[in-house]
């Protein structure tokens, strides 16, 4: 998969960027994260979510944990009244995204991650990518030429409707310290997911693609 890579920041919104018509939801990866993504709430209309406090996720927390976050999370997405939601994470909390959109993918109409601090050698963490349907961006801060960026590669890579971005010449996180070109990137990726979507709602059941095992 060849990468796409932003070597300028975004000038701002183009003449036909519009909002997208659904839920965005920021999911946060621990209580108290403060102003942790303020720059995408108003710019792409998104609400936040975090855990109450003893749910925080970090790379080794324990199993648990982990699955009473994605749970917590599943039951606040399923107060919104607009069916299901573009969903944002970074760092962290991306681990939690991705469990959210395999475990209930009619939650999840896409799935954006900002590079995502994840183990991938968790167990079940390949089966996890293989079960997202959601179209998934997975975007990643490089400072300079020799930075690594093969968990956002991998992750992209591993899910089926997986595109992978590098925001050249941006300090980690990208959400911050390129939030013009992450929010343009998170907002165009949005929109071709509802479309995708629309298209997909259109086609007779038994042409739906079948969720993977």
């Amino acid at each position: 998969m060849n990468p796409s890579t932003d070597p300028d920041p975004y000038a701002g919104p183009g003449p036909d960027a519009a909002e997208p018509r659904h839920d965005v939801v920021c999911l946060r990866g621990g209580a108290g994260t403060g102003e942790w993504d303020e720059h995408q709430l108003d710019t792409l209309g998104a609400r936040a979510w975090e855990p109450e406090t003893g749910l925080a996720l970090d790379v080794g927390g324990p199993p648990g944990q982990l699955d009473a976050w994605v749970q917590a999370a599943s039951e606040a997405l399923r107060e919104s009244t607009a069916g299901a939601a573009h969903v944002l994470a970074n760092g962290a909390a991306a681990y939690g995204a991705i469990l959210l959109a395999a475990r209930h993918p009619q939650q999840v109409k896409s799935m954006i991650l900002g590079d995502p601090l994840v183990d991938t050698s968790t167990d079940g963490f390949v089966a996890a990518l293989r079960q997202v349907r959601a179209p998934s961006l997975v975007i990643a801060a490089a400072p300079d030429i020799d930075a690594d960026v093969s968990i956002a590669q991998c992750i992209a890579g591993g899910i089926g409707n997986g595109v992978f971005v590098i925001i050249d010449n941006a300090t980690v996180p990208a959400h911050q310290s390129r939030s013009t070109s992450f929010n343009e990137w998170s907002r165009s990726f949005m929109k071709i997911a509802e479309g995708l979507h629309t298209v997909s709602q259109s086609l007779p059941t038994q042409l739906q693609e079948e969720p993977r095992a």
